[in-house]
């Protein structure tokens, strides 16, 4: 049976081989076996944090010593010359959603109601929706080896692997991001119970006001569980607890013994969170966050973290920054004067929103992106996941936030030592010290800034190697210009819908601009970013859509040549990836003058 046609556009066999290649791992995942490393020495390099050059000694999984570059190196050690690389510990994802197969709750498992026999006093278990608190990641998670370097190249080693879209979706895990046998990825267990005001599937509740009942309700259980169960242990009497695992793993909450990870992006539901937890004394934490910088003092004043997933929308164009580039070019030549505007018919008309108009979502947008900017300065602990998203997005996104103010420390912090003392994961993650795990990455300069990549993984002593592509930094090739719209298709495809995009190119080579396709999942459109840069003739391009909770990176890598380019593409969905040729032309321009 032909599952997949070789005929098809590149998003179409894309979506449809992810979609069959997620059933497919989830059913079998071949595993590399979890051998001992050999011992290991990286000479030569820098290490973050510290001044000098060093000699980094790994035995066992983990590092046994940091010496001077300058003394001999022990017997028995393989070496690698580390010369221009900068040691730093392996970055931890605090919330993702990879990992994880598909989690089904079960509704209806009680009697049914007699509705004759009048109100009750609690929830049967006949309407759980969306209830779930004992099932735990650690039975489900399973990473394949391709899918877990994908994590590795991004300067990561582990992730909490956290259940998510329901109201109490479960309890996640501290996963080591190798593609290991799953018994040897869990590092830690459980870590969070994790919450959201949402609930698959039909009937009630459906609504804000119904989640919120129905969460109200199964802790009030909860808690009359708790009072039966003492005075059953303490002397028998009373009515005998029912064997009820979900009104169990409550407990745990309602002692304040586990924190509930609650979903959130905007201020209203943190609001909504914090007076769940006073109401119940919970101990709670945000995910998400995109608006919680509105409720910074609350929740410095509460002690909740919040774990950023910046998943911040589409950028919005900055129209000062038109201006300013406007009135240098004034200043470069003052008796310049503007072109005089040539008529315009009325096929030409374009509708463009006031500058006033442009600078609000402009502001807007950057006070969604700086949200861990501004509760780092309200001193709120702060770390990073990647949610639905992946590895290699959240590393871009936190590089940006740095380049945007956030100090280069508490992103490291973030990414490292405050998230893996949030997590429990102190033991296995977050430091360069002698007697810690073996779990670091070498790049090709300090991470999270300008063109650091990761030339070498090291997983719980494990090495694993990547190739960097270096820019050549030149300006772009006379009559090398993207600007336009231009199809995208798969040279052996002709009959399935292209990927449009409409570029602008800068004089410096710097891309950006938007992409268009059709979903071959259901037929709708879909919209996309693209951002990009040309030096000499070569050209690398990322487009990246949200298709549902999903997030597809395609990024192209091509030579132009004649007026097109043409290369190779690799799609990124959540850490998955396929890898594809491509060709573009550009669409001629049929608009009336």
């Amino acid at each position: 049976m032909n599952f997949i046609s070789p005929r098809r556009s590149i998003l179409d066999r894309v979506l449809l081989a992810s979609a069959l290649g997620a059933l497919i791992s989830t059913a079998v995942s071949a595993q590399a076996p979890a051998r001992d490393p050999k011992p290991l020495a990286v000479q030569n390099v820098a290490v973050e944090g510290r001044e000098g050059s060093y000699t980094l000694l790994l035995r066992d999984g983990r590092i046994a010593k940091i010496q001077a570059a300058s003394e001999d190196l022990p017997a028995g050690y393989t070496s690698i010359d580390g010369e221009g690389l900068h040691a730093a510990a392996a970055f931890m994802d605090a919330s993702a959603e990879a990992g994880l197969g598909e989690h089904v709750i079960a509704v209806d498992q009680d009697q049914p109601v007699d509705t004759d026999s009048g109100v009750r006093i609690e929830m049967r278990r006949a309407n759980r929706k969306g209830i779930d608190p004992s099932w735990t990641a650690a039975s489900a998670v399973s990473l394949d080896g391709d899918k877990a370097k994908q994590w590795a190249k991004s300067g990561f080693s582990s992730f909490v692997a956290a259940p998510s879209g329901e109201l109490l979706a479960g309890q996640s895990c501290l996963v080591l991001a190798r593609g290991v046998a799953p018994r040897d990825q869990v590092l830690h267990t459980p870590v969070f119970q994790h919450a959201a005001f949402r609930a698959s599937g039909d009937g009630y509740p459906s609504t804000l006001m119904g989640y919120h009942a129905q969460l109200r309700q199964f802790f009030y259980d909860a808690g009359r569980h708790r009072e039966l169960k003492h005075r059953y242990e303490a002397d028998g009497n009373g009515p005998r607890p029912p064997h009820d695992p979900n009104l169990d793993a409550a407990l745990a909450l309602l002692d304040g013994k586990q924190t509930l990870a609650c979903a959130a992006e905007s201020a209203r539901d943190v609001h909504r969170w914090l007076k769940l937890a006073d109401e119940f004394g919970l101990k709670i934490m945000i995910v998400g966050g995109r608006e919680a910088w509105k409720m910074a003092a609350q929740l410095k004043a509460s002690g909740t973290a919040v774990v950023l997933t910046l998943d911040w929308p589409e950028e919005v164009d900055d129209p000062r920054e038109e201006k300013e580039e406007e009135k240098e070019a004034s200043d470069d030549d003052p008796e310049a004067k503007e072109p005089e505007q040539p008529e315009e018919s009325a096929a030409d008309w374009e509708y463009e929103e006031p500058s006033g108009a442009l600078l609000d979502k402009r502001l807007r947008w950057e006070e969604m992106r700086d949200s861990a900017i501004r509760l780092h300065e309200a001193d709120v602990t702060i770390a990073f996941g990647s949610g639905g998203e992946g590895a290699s997005q959240l590393l871009e996104h936190v590089t940006e936030l740095v380049e945007n103010g956030l100090s280069r420390d508490a992103a490291l912090a973030g990414l490292g030592s405050s998230a893996a003392s949030l997590v429990g994961g102190e033991r296995y993650l977050g430091r360069m010290a002698a007697g810690a795990p073996a779990n670091l990455c070498l790049w090709s300069a300090p991470p999270l800034t300008e063109d650091a990549a990761v030339r070498y993984a090291i997983i719980d002593g494990h090495l694993i190697e990547f190739d960097i592509k270096v820019s050549s930094g030149e300006p772009p090739a006379e009559g090398t210009d993207l600007t336009g719209r231009w199809t995208i298709v798969d040279p052996d495809d002709d009959e399935d819908d292209p990927m449009e995009l409409n570029l602008t190119m800068d004089e410096d080579g710097s891309v950006k601009g938007s992409a268009s396709a059709i979903n071959p999942m259901d037929g709708t459109a879909l919209t996309g970013e693209v951002t990009g840069s040309v030096h000499g003739k070569q050209i690398e391009i990322e487009v990246e859509f949200n298709v549902g909770p999903m997030t597809v990176v395609f990024r192209m890598e091509g030579e132009w040549s004649e007026g097109a380019f043409a290369g190779d593409t690799t799609l990124d969905l959540g850490g998955q990836q396929q890898e594809s040729a491509f060709e573009a032309a550009r669409i001629p321009d049929r608009r009336i003058r």
